[in-house]
C-alpha cells in the first residue's frame, strides 16, 4: 500500500472479489509466471473484481531493479491491466516496497505469543527430518541476535489446521536472521491489509497455503476465509519452471498469443479467442469458467 492511503482504499466494493498478481523481483519472469498472471487476470476480471499488483521484494539479497522493470514490461506485453499497485520502478521503491511496511510487520509480531528464537541452519545436525524442523531450539530460550538467529512460530498440533502444517512444514520461520519478515509471514499481513479474498497460485505452494491460513487463523485475520486456487505447473523436462533453475525468460519480441493459447487449451476455450486478451476474457466469461474455481 501507499503510505498515504488507508486500508479501506484497497477493499473491493460491496464485498466483491479482490485478488493480486504477486511476482518476486528475484529473476526474469518465465512462462510459468505468465500462466499465473493470465489466469489471475481472467478470474478476477470475469467477476468484476479488484486486481492488485504487489511486487514481493522480501528477498533483499536477490533484489534487482532490472527484475522489477521486467515485471512491468511483461505485464504490458501480456496486455494485463491492474487496478492498484506501482506503475514504475521508482514508484515501487518509494511507495510499495515491503520496507515501507516494516513497522506493520513488527507490530503484528508482537501479537504472537507462541514464538521462539532459533539458531539453526539447513545444515545443523538433527535440525531437520525429511525437511521438517525438529524444534531443537524451542526450549533453549535463546535471545535474538541479528544475522545469527531467526524467529519461528510454534505450531499448535492440537489444532486441525495446525496438525497439517506440522506434518508438512513444522514450526516455520516468520522472521529471518537479518530481521526481515519471511514470505509466509509478510504475505499474510499484506493480503489481509489489501482485503485479498482470492489467491491463485501454483500447486507447489499448497504447503505455504496451509501455513498462511494457519497464521491468519492465529491472528484472527479475515484472510483465513480467502478462496485459494492451486493451478497446474508448467514443466520442462519433467521439472517445474522456476527462476532458481534458470528457466528461459519470456521473450518480449514473441507474440503474447503463445501464452494465451496455453490457457485457452487448458481451460477448454475456443482457440480463436486467444488472438487478444480481451477476446480470451470474453470467452472465459461466456463459458462462466469462474464458477469452476471460486464462489462468487
Amino acid at each position: 500500500m501507499r503510505p498515504d492511503q488507508g486500508i479501506n482504499d484497497y477493499l473491493p466494493p460491496n464485498g466483491g472479489i479482490a485478488s493480486r498478481i504477486v511476482p518476486t523481483p528475484s529473476g526474469f519472469l518465465h512462462a510459468g509466471n505468465a500462466y499465473n498472471f493470465i489466469l489471475t487476470y481472467l478470474l478476477t476480471r470475469s467477476v468484476s473484481g479488484v486486481l492488485h499488483l504487489r511486487i514481493d521484494d522480501y528477498d533483499l539479497g536477490r533484489y534487482r531493479q532490472e527484475f522489477v522493470q521486467n515485471i512491468f514490461d511483461v505485464l504490458e506485453f501480456l496486455g494485463l491491466e491492474y487496478d492498484k499497485g506501482p506503475i514504475s520502478v521508482s514508484d515501487f521503491e518509494r511507495n510499495f516496497s515491503f520496507k515501507t511496511r516494516s513497522q506493520r510487520y513488527e507490530n503484528v509480531l508482537k501479537k504472537l505469543n507462541e514464538i521462539y528464537i532459533c539458531e539453526c541452519s539447513r545444515t545443523t545436525k538433527n535440525a531437520y527430518i525429511n525437511g521438517i524442523y525438529t524444534k531443537i531450539c524451542k526450549n533453549k530460550n535463546l535471545k535474538f541476535i541479528k544475522d545469527k538467529t531467526a524467529i519461528r512460530l510454534s505450531v499448535d498440533e492440537g489444532d486441525p489446521l495446525g496438525k497439517l502444517v506440522a506434518e508438512q512444514m513444522g514450526d516455520f520461520v516468520i522472521y529471518k536472521k537479518d530481521f526481515t519478515p519471511a514470505y509466509n509471514f509478510a504475505s499474510v499481513i499484506d493480503d489481509e491489509d489489501m482485503g485479498i479474498n482470492l489467491v491463485i497460485r501454483g500447486e507447489d505452494l499448497k504447503a505455504c497455503t496451509l501455513a498462511q491460513r494457519y497464521l491468519a487463523k492465529r491472528l484472527n485475520f479475515g484472510f483465513y476465509n480467502a478462496n485459494f486456487i492451486h493451478h497446474k505447473l508448467l514443466l520442462k523436462d519433467g521439472k517445474k519452471l522456476s527462476k532458481s533453475s534458470k528457466s528461459p525468460p519470456i521473450n518480449l519480441k514473441d507474440s503474447p498469443q503463445i501464452y494465451y493459447k496455453i490457457l485457452a487449451n487448458d481451460l477448454g476455450l475456443d482457440i480463436k479467442s486467444a488472438d487478444k486478451i480481451q477476446n480470451l476474457l470474453y470467452e472465459f466469461k461466456l463459458k462462466n469458467i469462474a464458477k469452476n474455481f471460486c464462489k462468487v
